[in-house]
C-alpha cells in the first residue's frame, strides 16, 4: 500500500537515489551528484517539510518525492545561508551559477512564490503517484493562503509538459531549452 507523507531529513539517502534514478545526466562524477544533491534535494527536508512530500511503499521506504519551498525570497536566503559555502568548495563559483539559473523564482515570486521538483522512480511511474503527490501539495499550498507554484521544465521532457498542463499549469515563459511554468492557486485567479 502506498502512503504519502511529509519528507524527513532521515529520508535523504533515499531522495539522493531517487534523484540519481531519475537525472537527465547519470553518468556524473561523485563530486557533480553531491552537487545537484545539494542544488535541487537537500534544502526541502531541511527547511521546506512542511510543504514538502514523499511517496512510501509498504515498508516506509520513499518511491517519489514532491519538494517546494513556498517562499522564494525565504529559498534564496536560506539557500545562501546554508550551502553557498559547501558548494563553492565542490565548483568554486557554482552557487552563485546556480543561483542566477533560478531566478526566474524571483521574477515570477509576487503571483507564483512557491516552487517545486517532482521524481517517481522508474518503478513507481504510471501509478498515479505524481497526481497523489500534486493534490496533496496543491491542498497545502491552498490552506497556507500561498496564491501560485511554479517550476522549470526542459523542452526534451513533453511527458512532464503534458503532466503539468494536465495539472492546470500553464506556460509563463519560454526560453531556448525550457519553460516556467505557473499554477495559480488562489480563488480570485480562476
Amino acid at each position: 500500500m502506498i502512503t504519502l507523507r511529509n519528507v524527513r531529513t532521515d529520508d535523504l539517502d533515499a531522495l539522493h537515489q531517487i534523484h540519481q534514478a531519475t537525472s537527465s545526466n547519470p553518468n556524473k562524477t561523485p563530486q557533480q551528484w553531491q552537487l545537484a544533491y545539494l542544488k535541487y534535494v537537500d534544502y526541502y527536508p531541511r527547511f521546506a517539510f512542511e510543504t514538502s512530500f514523499v511517496a512510501c511503499d509498504e515498508n516506509d521506504k520513499p518511491l517519489g518525492y514532491l519538494l517546494c519551498e513556498s517562499d522564494a525570497d525565504r529559498f534564496f536566503k536560506l539557500m545562501s545561508e546554508a550551502y553557498q559555502e559547501e558548494m563553492d568548495a565542490i565548483v568554486p563559483g557554482s552557487f552563485e551559477r546556480f543561483m542566477n539559473s533560478q531566478s526566474f523564482l524571483q521574477t515570477f515570486k509576487d503571483q507564483y512564490p512557491a516552487h517545486l521538483h517532482i521524481d517517481l522512480l522508474p518503478s513507481a511511474q504510471n501509478m498515479h503517484l505524481g497526481s497523489k503527490l500534486m493534490k496533496q501539495l496543491i491542498e497545502e499550498l491552498k490552506a497556507r493562503n500561498i496564491p501560485g507554484v511554479l517550476l522549470g521544465v526542459s523542452k526534451t521532457r513533453p511527458q512532464a509538459i503534458h503532466f503539468y498542463k494536465k495539472h492546470g499549469f500553464e506556460v509563463l515563459e519560454e526560453e531556448h531549452s525550457g519553460y516556467t511554468m505557473g499554477l495559480k492557486l488562489d480563488e480570485s485567479a480562476k
